[in-house]
């Protein structure tokens, strides 16, 4: 049997330890502030493996110092830690850095689950748990991808790095942490769920407030008011043309299938104070989808100054103009080209395993992928097998899973080289 084949059969056997990888680190309910015991348990996985491991928690302070997008989504990261590993290859080959986010949104209405959140419980062909897609299975791939090398006699030549992050689900800086560290490869693989879609390109993700002014006055004579209501409509009204503005003018070919690839989308509105009085002040919360090709900065100078321009056709606007304030996301946007020798490894091996070409699109939502392109010097790609996320049973066909497996364990041996252990 060629490796190939070794691989396949590797897989078959071994499945049983990849299902109960995925259930024991699904066990843990990480979500932010509570990451600390998935990974010492990740911790010591890797290291059982063979793995380098430095674990620490991100500053907040040097963060902010050092990136002027930063907007921390908690003032202190402690009790929080990123876990890098790092098994060195026998050299000659390429690197390859493995990113995993293992924070995971709560479990809310846990009464229409249909089995414990953090059980991690198989139901038939499918295996059930909070954070089972999005993205723990990579904890598990990651653990299980070495298991099978030993098994095999198989020792990389190039260097395997496994980034376990926090923030990812509320910010972003645990990625960033990883980058501000130094850490970076000639590639990076990002097992977020896009169902098996290779993913060059991503978008970037910035949250929002704006504070809407107004002149409270008693209702029975509002009219001596300046409703800030009314007032946030036309700032709704000036963002949506802004998004339709941004949907023209950052028109991507890998995003072409979408109406609005890259939304702005309020979420809240609050205001008011009082039935009988004009409402002084309305904030708005929202969501700020980042092109591929811009910055951060650059999408946020976008809605700035459509909050500025208000003003030169209302003068309530020029005297009192929206405020902005950007809050706890900051995912980066970023891509590669998709002809990259990675996103051509991905590629054929999926079509080895599957038979047929893989689906090459961007993301539909924000990843860490951005800030390793961006900050880190290090191509990444997202390509996960997950198709369901923060929704009631998330989880995943085993057979979905068991297919992904190969399709990694094959791209980590013919990115980074490979050769037989006497």
């Amino acid at each position: 049997m060629n490796i190939e084949q070794r691989v396949d059969a590797a897989v078959e056997e071994l499945l049983p330890d990849l299902l109960s990888y995925t259930q024991k680190i699904v066990s843990f309910p990480s979500t932010a502030g509570q990451e600390w015991e998935a990974q010492q348990y990740v911790s010591a996985m890797l290291r059982e493996r063979g793995f380098t491991v430095d674990m620490w928690e991100p500053d907040v302070g040097k963060l902010r110092e050092d990136y002027s997008f930063f907007t921390g989504s908690r003032p202190t990261f402690q009790g929080s830690p990123n876990v890098v590993g790092t098994r060195k290859g026998s050299g000659g080959g390429r690197s390859l850095l493995v990113d995993g986010h293992v924070d995971v949104v709560p479990a809310e209405n846990t009464e229409e689950w249909s089995t414990p959140p953090f059980a991690g419980t198989i139901q038939g062909n499918r295996i059930v748990g909070r954070g089972v897609s999005d993205m723990k299975c990579t904890h598990a791939l990651l653990f299980f991808c070495a298991d099978v090398l030993e098994k095999l006699q198989l020792r990389l030549k190039g260097d395997l790095l496994f980034a376990s992050v926090i923030d990812e689900e509320t910010g972003g800086a645990g990625t960033l942490a990883c980058a501000q560290r130094g850490y970076h490869a000639d590639a990076a693989l990002l097992p977020e769920p896009v169902s098996m879609a290779v993913c060059p390109a991503g978008q970037g993700v910035s949250y929002f407030k704006i504070f809407v002014k107004g002149k409270a006055f008693h209702g029975g004579a509002r009219y001596y008011g300046v409703s800030a209501i009314e007032k946030a409509m036309d700032v709704v009204k000036a963002v949506n043309q802004l998004e339709e503005a941004r949907t023209a003018r950052l028109a991507h070919p890998l995003y072409r299938n979408l109406p609005t690839p890259f939304t702005i989308n309020i979420g809240t509105i609050r205001g008011g104070e009082w039935p009988s009085m004009v409402a002084g002040e309305v904030v708005l919360e929202g969501r700020f989808g980042v092109a591929p090709q811009e910055s951060i900065l650059e999408a946020r100078a976008d809605l700035e100054n459509c909050l500025l321009c208000l003003g030169e056709t209302d003068p309530w606007f020029k005297e009192h103009p929206p405020r902005v304030e950007w809050t706890a996301n900051f995912l980066q946007s970023g891509e590669i080209p998709a002809e990259h020798p990675f996103v051509r490894t991905l590629a054929a091996d999926y079509e080895a395993v599957c038979g047929k070409q893989p689906q090459i699109s961007g993301t539909p939502f924000g990843t860490d992928a951005g800030t390793l392109i961006r900050l880190a010097n290090t191509p990444a790609v997202v390509f996960g097998p997950g198709s369901c996320a923060h929704n009631v049973d998330e989880g995943m066909d085993i057979e979905t899973l068991k297919t992904y497996a190969r399709i990694f364990i094959r791209t980590v041996i013919h990115w980074c080289g490979v050769e037989e252990l006497p």
